[in-house]
Parts: structure tokens; sequence; C-alpha cells
């Protein structure tokens, strides 16, 4: 008897393993396919029936995992937030000076527009796209941002290219602003030329904190 119950223990134990699994395996297809359509096709044009088709996931397990459209949103921006955070920091890891960080910057821009995987900022596709429907998801773009700024602040600092905290911030949200200005042209215009104006306005940036 004893043996018979250990048995079953270690079945209901494997059982509760392989749920388990089988849910966060589904939780993934979800996100994946969320990141896919809202980065192509835009948070407002994707519904949620469409994810739960191409996830292949049932939709009471989409609503197991997330209780709207608008949490899945937010675990987008966090993912979305991490990779874009890791590269910046591994550009700049890898950059000797704020021009080399440019260049390096721009040629993966472009890179991925070469492989018809450049949708524009992710952070201000949907921010428009929200509009004051999602108090939610707008403090999310704006907390993402804000780290941007931030990272982007401290490495002009330690490059000396800023004089002081001051000077960093602002110039760090020009060039940002560059950034972002550059990108949309380009959606608006369909140039890829568009693109070099980030560097190029960039550069203009630090080369007036220089002389002031």
């Amino acid at each position: 008897m004893k043996k018979a119950g250990q048995k079953r223990t270690l079945s209901s134990s494997k059982s509760e393993t392989t749920r388990k699994k089988e849910s966060s395996t589904v939780r993934e297809r979800i996100i994946e396919t969320a990141v896919r359509l809202f980065e192509s096709q835009g948070y407002a044009a994707t519904g949620i029936n469409q994810i739960i088709a191409e996830s292949n996931a049932a939709k009471a397990s989409f609503y197991d995992h997330f209780l709207s459209k608008e949490l899945l949103g937010k675990e987008y921006l966090i993912r979305y937030g991490k990779r874009h955070l890791t590269l910046i920091r591994s550009l700049i890891e890898h950059s000797e000076t704020p021009k080399e960080f440019l260049s390096s910057w721009v040629k993966i821009i472009r890179r991925q527009l070469r492989m018809q995987k450049l949708y524009g900022c992710p952070m201000a596709n949907l921010r428009a796209q929200i509009g004051s429907d999602s108090p939610l998801l707008a403090r999310e773009v704006q907390k993402l941002t804000t780290e941007t700024l931030a990272v982007l602040a401290d490495f002009l600092l330690v490059q000396k290219a800023a004089a002081n905290e001051k000077s960093a911030r602002l110039m760090a949200r020009r060039m940002f602003s560059a950034y972002e200005g550059a990108i949309h042209l380009w959606q608006l215009t369909g140039e890829a030329e568009a693109l070099e104006d980030i560097e190029f306005l960039s550069l203009q940036i630090l080369q007036t904190s220089e002389h002031n």
C-alpha cells in the first residue's frame, strides 16, 4: 500500500510539472505572437482573437495568463525594453567614442531595414496608438524612455562629452529626439537616407556642446 501511495504521489508530481511546463509554453507562444504582431502591424490593429489564433492557444488559456490585451501590451513593453536597453548598453560597451556608438547604432537600424524588420520605434508607435486610453501603457512607455535617456546621459558623462549631469541629460534628450525624428521621417517618406540623420544630427549636437 505504501508503494502504491508513493507511485500516486510521484505520478501526481510529474503531472503537475507537465502542466506547468505546458502552461509556460502556451504563455511564451502568446507573448511571442503578440510581439511579432504588435511590431509588424501595430498594437491598435492587433486583436486578441488574432493573437489566440496565431499562437495556437485556447481562448481560456489566453485569459489564464492575461486578463486583458492591455496587460499583454505591458508585458510586450517590458520585454522590448529589456532587449532595447541591452542593445544600447552593448553598443556603448563596445564603443570608444560617441561617434563610434552612433555609427554602430545606425548600422543596426539599416540592417533591420534591409531584413524588412524595421517597423519604426516600438515605444513611439504604441504610445501614438493608445492615445489617452491606457494610462498603464503610457506610464510604461514613459518609464522606458526615461531609462533610455539615463543610459545615454551616463555614457556621455563617462566619455566627457558633457560637462555635467544637466548638460548630459540635455544632450541625451536631443540625440534621442534626432533618432525619433529620423525614424518618423523614414516612415513618412520611405527614404532610407533619412536614417543617416540620426548620426549626422547627433554629431552636430555633440559639436555644439563642445563649443559651449
